[in-house]
């Protein structure tokens, strides 16, 4: 049996024990060590009071990203062993002590990777995808705004291409979470003056939206300061990571823009098939969700991503609700919030 959580009508977050099924081919049984809370998905599903039992309406439960040892395999999985160490995300990595999860959902630990930041994989792919999506290039100058866990990740990111990187915040405890090579600027009358003189001559290249909420006056102000053509024509590329609005005139009012929106954690997330191992070909899909965690963990295994640091809060497992009233406070200064599920 497996103590798993859930939401029901009355948007109260319930423990469950659950039957898992047996292993099957293309799956993996881990102990949860770790795991990561959603400050987005989880409580927007908690809000609207979806009911989330996998066995009387098929719907997931709460969670997708988590840490812990390998207890079982099935007969088709050679990649990772019993008593290993891995990362899960996706489909089947829940809020639970143990969890069945589809073979290219699980990823070796290497080496130095604390088990506590292993846990922050999926948003840690989610970041990175927005920044393949921009195709960042070596020296651009990278604009960040919103410093939250999704920025924190987007502006290490962009930091490791030795531009210059400039990230926005206005709550002075997510300003402090700023790494060294990244500036830190509040959003006020001062800030686009800033950002003009910090990324002259050429101006702003790459723009990576972390929030949410109706930020259109900011969108107007980030094309002022983006690389401009000769005859004054905004250039460059804006990606939406969060879940930020805006209204926007296109055509010769935004210039020559490109604007995107990333909401996945590579290709292969939530495609059955790539899950259960089927594999895609190299040399069409480079970076999958899978190969995305890799790099992921090798960072922090390299000290490149500083992630313990985001961690501000952890809760037992048994005690989750505690953790999303956290989460949901409007005055919160959590950044990563996670669950534990060793003995009290």
């Amino acid at each position: 049996m497996a103590k798993v959580l859930f939401t029901d009508k009355k948007k109260k977050v319930i423990i469950k024990d659950i039957e898992l099924p047996k292993t099957g081919k293309n799956q993996v049984r881990v102990k949860t060590e770790y795991s990561y809370l959603s400050a987005g998905t989880e409580l927007t599903m908690l809000q609207m009071g979806n009911v989330n039992d996998i066995r009387e309406v098929g719907h997931a439960a709460l969670g997708y990203s988590l840490s812990g040892t390998v207890i079982e395999v099935g007969t088709n999985v050679s990649h990772v062993k019993v008593g290993e160490q891995v990362a899960c995300v996706g489909a089947g990595a829940f809020h639970a002590d143990e969890v069945l999860v589809a073979k290219n959902l699980v990823i070796s630990v290497p080496e130095g990777c604390p088990m506590r930041e292993v846990a922050m994989s999926a948003m840690g792919c989610f970041a990175l995808e927005g920044i393949r999506k921009a195709e960042l290039e070596f020296g651009e100058n990278v604009l960040v705004i919103g410093g939250g866990l999704m920025g924190q990740f987007v502006s290490q990111y962009a930091a490791m291409f030795a531009g210059k990187v400039i990230l926005m915040e206005g709550n002075p405890d997510r300003l402090n979470k700023v790494v060294d090579n990244v500036t830190a600027l509040v959003p006020d009358e001062q800030a686009w003056g800033k950002i003009t003189e910090l990324t002259a001559p050429i101006g702003v290249e790459k723009v990576f939206f972390c929030l949410g909420g109706d930020r259109t006056n900011i969108f107007d102000e980030v094309k002022k300061v983006m690389t401009k053509s000769p005859d004054n024509i905004a250039q460059g590329t804006i990606v939406f990571c969060g879940g930020a609005t805006i209204t926007v005139s296109l055509a010769s009012s935004s210039g020559n823009l490109r604007i995107l929106s990333s909401a996945k954690a590579g290709p292969g997330y939530r495609d059955v098939a790539f899950e259960s191992g089927v594999d895609y070909p190299m040399g069409y899909v480079k970076w999958t969700v899978k190969r995305n965690v890799e790099v992921i963990l090798q960072a922090i295994a390299d000290k490149k991503l500083q992630l313990e640091f985001l961690i501000t809060h952890e809760y037992h497992y048994t005690d989750a609700l505690a953790a999303y009233h956290e989460l949901a406070k409007a005055d919160t200064n959590a950044m990563a919030v996670i669950l534990k599920y060793n003995k009290i």
